[in-house]
């Protein structure tokens, strides 16, 4: 069996990014001489801008900060990965996400990272963090096409595991997935709503979890059920 696996939010809190955000808007703001929070204010509003249309350029954060930087006069060319890679061997993952992959892979299924992080980024922190050695692929939206909301993203699995209510419950199920979300359901349905304008209140995972520790004790018998049906 396919089960796919969303990376920021799931395996990964999504503020471990933001020494990497924080620094790259400091770059940017030394040389226009604002706050750097107003230059990571505009990355981020940028970048919601461009989620709403479902665009795979939401995830491009080198086009994001460069865009920025442009805006606020600065002549610079971003790469991300450039500090990314002083700050990814302090990323913190969720407690048990490595047991989470390790008992998947065990219990002989096929495990594929699939998330909205492009690949020039996504691939770096899977390779340092050492999740690379659980799964099998990586799927991200410049690899298949579009984001974490058509067909091609789920061709295979059988199983979606995230925290997005609308990309790795909503579009995955739609897709005849079975879907486990972790975390607080009510607070990203909120987040959703605010991006995006949908309400998904009416829709519901096949399995909810706080956290990954909650879902380990309940994995084998969620994956046998998932077989068996």
């Amino acid at each position: 069996m396919l089960i796919l696996i969303d990376l920021d939010g799931t395996l990964l809190p999504l503020e471990a990014w933001d020494p990497v955000f924080q620094d790259i808007s400091m770059q940017i703001a030394s040389k226009v001489n604002v706050d750097w929070v107003t230059i990571y204010r505009a990355a981020k509003n940028l970048n919601r801008e461009l989620l709403k249309g479902f665009t795979v350029r939401a995830f491009d954060w080198d086009y994001i900060f460069t865009e920025v930087a442009h805006r606020f006069g600065v002549p610079m060319n971003i790469d991300v990965n450039e500090t990314l890679v002083k700050y990814v061997r302090g990323f913190k993952p969720f407690d048990g996400a490595f047991e989470l992959l390790r008992v998947i892979r065990d219990l002989g299924h096929r495990v594929v990272i699939a998330t909205n992080g492009l690949y020039k980024y996504q691939s770096v922190v899977i390779e340092e963090l050492g999740f690379s050695k659980f799964i099998d692929s990586i799927r991200t939206p410049d690899i298949i096409g579009c984001p974490k909301n058509c067909r091609e993203f789920f061709d295979g699995a059988q199983v979606m595991i995230g925290d997005n209510p609308l990309f790795d419950v909503y579009y995955p199920a739609k897709f005849g997935l079975m879907t486990v979300f972790i975390g607080d359901w009510e607070k990203r349905l909120s987040y959703v709503l605010d991006v995006w304008g949908i309400d998904l209140s009416n829709i519901r995972p096949t399995y909810s979890f706080k956290s990954i520790k909650e879902l380990l004790t309940a994995l084998p018998s969620i994956l046998m059920n998932s077989r068996a049906g």
